[in-house]
């Protein structure tokens, strides 16, 4: 053991010291996958991070490892009483969770995966840069489309009284703004779930690199976002008619969400296209039905609680300092928005994840199963890039 790796196969325990392959507890050495190469090709990064079973460790540590109480169940490991059953005897009475099928029910699963997205959002807080740049890009395009609008639009205002109609050539303008706006939190959407399931495998990856890795399916994701941009728009339009139109809408837009809420990590990780995806995401969305429906509602109730919240706290501070109160309404709101968009997308990688192999990710995963001897994450460069 030492405090440096000495080649290729050496590992890094959690203990801060690198020890050589013939010691590794797993089949699979932790140390070789830690971090994406920056000079690697980013689709290869991409067939890393798919979905993978977890499979058992073969042998125990070879090591008096762990040896601090912090390594306590629900950090890959679970306390075995000594006996002939008993199987391995690994250190300090404590031997690796395998990863099987969980026996809860599909609410308690839900609830647990929405918990991962959660988890993630608050050990990755990088996460929420995504996000923010993304509004920013979509500013910038709302801002171009309406620089190239503006001049017909005061043509248009010209003729009071007269019914407005627009133009193909505006049609055109508005449609495109739309698209690449959509494509946008796509792109953002992709690069969460990419570094999120970098990290099921013990991977550290930056944003950017997330972000390159998820553009190599842009073709994809750009279809995707016309077809989404195309089809919300309809829904839209449905929910406008009236009280029925309103309801039917509403029913409409959330079988849309259920099903098409795996399109994008298929696209990511199963080399499908956009109407393959959709097809792919429905296939899995009738098998994984509960746990979809029980997470996005918990996101919903907590989303709604939180902004509750955020509201009564800025109404009682704007009674003692009307701006004070305002400036918490509006911080408190958009800090409520990242965490829930990070938690959202990592709550998508988790679902596919166990839909896919049936086995939850988390503490179940291939990376963190093995957390014995997991590598410590590090630092991603400033606010996750």
């Amino acid at each position: 053991m030492t405090d440096t790796s000495q080649g290729p196969g050496w590992w890094l325990a959690s203990d801060g010291r690198w020890y050589p392959p013939e010691l590794h507890p797993g089949p699979a050495p932790m140390a070789s996958q830690a971090t994406v190469p920056s000079s690697g090709p980013a689709e290869d990064a991409l067939a890393r991070w798919a979905p993978a079973a977890a499979a058992p460790m073969e042998s125990p540590p070879a090591i008096p490892y762990p040896s601090q109480g912090s390594e306590a169940p629900g950090h890959g490991a679970v306390p075995t009483a000594a006996g002939p059953d008993a199987g391995p005897a690994y250190p300090d009475g404590w031997r690796p969770i395998v990863s099987t099928t969980p026996s809860e029910g599909r609410f308690t699963r839900g609830l647990r995966l929405v918990g991962i997205g959660f988890t993630m959002a608050r050990d990755e807080p990088g996460l929420m840069m995504v996000p923010v740049l993304a509004f920013l890009i979509q500013l910038v395009i709302f801002g171009v489309g309406a620089l190239v609008l503006l001049p017909t639009l005061r043509s248009m205002h010209a003729n009071e009284g007269q019914p407005v109609h627009f133009s193909a050539g505006q049609w055109l303008v508005m449609v495109v703004v739309g698209v690449l706006v959509m494509f946008v939190s796509v792109v953002s959407h992709a690069t969460i779930i990419a570094r999120v399931m970098a990290r099921f495998h013990g991977q550290s990856v930056t944003n950017t690199q997330a972000a390159r890795a998820a553009l190599t399916k842009a073709p994809h994701l750009l279809a995707w976002a016309f077809i989404n941009y195309v089809v919300i728009s309809i829904l839209r339009n449905i929910g406008n008619r009236g009280i029925l139109g309103f309801l039917v809408g509403a029913l409409l837009r959330a079988g849309w969400m259920l099903a098409s809420f795996f399109v994008v990590p298929v696209i990511l990780f199963e080399d499908k296209g956009a109407v393959a995806s959709i097809k792919r995401s429905v296939e899995l969305c009738r098998a994984r039905w509960g746990e979809n429906i029980v997470g996005n509602g918990a996101l919903g109730v907590i989303a709604m609680a939180a902004i509750l919240l955020d509201v009564v706290v800025a109404v009682v501070l704007g009674m003692v300092f009307a701006p004070l109160g305002a400036a918490v309404g509006v911080i408190g709101l958009a800090a409520i928005l990242l965490v829930l968009t990070v938690a959202t997308a990592a709550f998508n990688a988790a679902l596919y994840w166990y839909a896919v192999t049936d086995q939850s990710p988390g503490q179940y995963s291939v990376g963190d199963l093995q957390s014995a001897y997991r590598q410590k994450g590090r630092k991603t460069g400033v606010y996750g890039f």
